[in-house]
């Protein structure tokens, strides 16, 4: 009985079925608001993630824009390059997009509504010391990352590591999913201290494989 009258709230845009929890959840980011269109593509994802574990040895996944939120598409890489701080079947991925850089590059190219509605429904939260805990310290990173190009989370979400991801755009310009990686912990960022010769650069570094890898297997897709 309650099966069916969540299957009923889902046909009418109240709801949405999340095949990681197995459970049924209010729409994201709330009903009747539209969001984009992400690519019904396993294999698409998949390979993205592979290339881009090919081409930097780096942990690479995918996030993806679902109904039922931020739902991890694939992943690629060595188990001990930590992407979350908790196992992905136990928690679902949008409530930290925060503090996480696939997070961030999705929100970062979304319409306002849709940033503003999800962050009403997560609140930001800290995960470690340097997590955004309010919504204009979020607004200021995804303001970094249309500046920048991609999104970037350090320590933010694991004390010791870095994040860096890039957006899949449709063709308005809004994100469907995020390509990210996860990087070692830099004691300084090249980023942050621009004027510091000796400071991780990784992120300038990889960002352009990961949007070569897109550009190249989106084309690849299509034909």
């Amino acid at each position: 009985m309650v099966r069916r009258a969540l299957r009923a709230l889902e046909a009418e845009g109240f709801t949405a079925f999340d095949p990681m929890s197995r459970r049924y959840l209010i729409r994201y980011p709330h009903p009747f608001v539209d969001i984009p269109q992400a690519v019904d593509d396993p294999l698409f994802y998949q390979e993205l993630v592979d290339a881009v574990f090919a081409r930097t040895h780096l942990r690479s996944y995918v996030l993806s824009v679902r109904p039922w939120g931020l739902h991890l598409e694939a992943t690629s890489g060595h188990q001990g390059q930590r992407l979350w701080p908790f196992p992905w079947n136990r928690k679902p991925a949008t409530a930290h997009a925060h503090a996480s850089a696939g997070g961030r590059a999705i929100l970062a190219h979304l319409p306002e509504e849709l940033v503003h509605g999800h962050l009403h429904r997560f609140p930001p939260k800290p995960f470690t010391p340097l997590t955004p805990t309010t919504v204009p310290q979020v607004l200021e990173r995804l303001a970094e990352a249309r500046r920048l190009g991609f999104a970037r989370a350090r320590g933010e979400m694991i004390p010791d590591r870095c994040g860096l991801a890039v957006p899949l755009l449709s063709g308005n310009g809004q994100a469907f999913a995020a390509l990210g990686v996860s990087l070692p912990f830099g004691r300084r960022c090249a980023i942050e201290t621009p004027e510091d010769g000796s400071a991780c650069r990784r992120c300038y570094e990889i960002a352009p494989v990961l949007n070569e890898a897109v550009g190249e297997i989106w084309r690849s897709s299509q034909s």
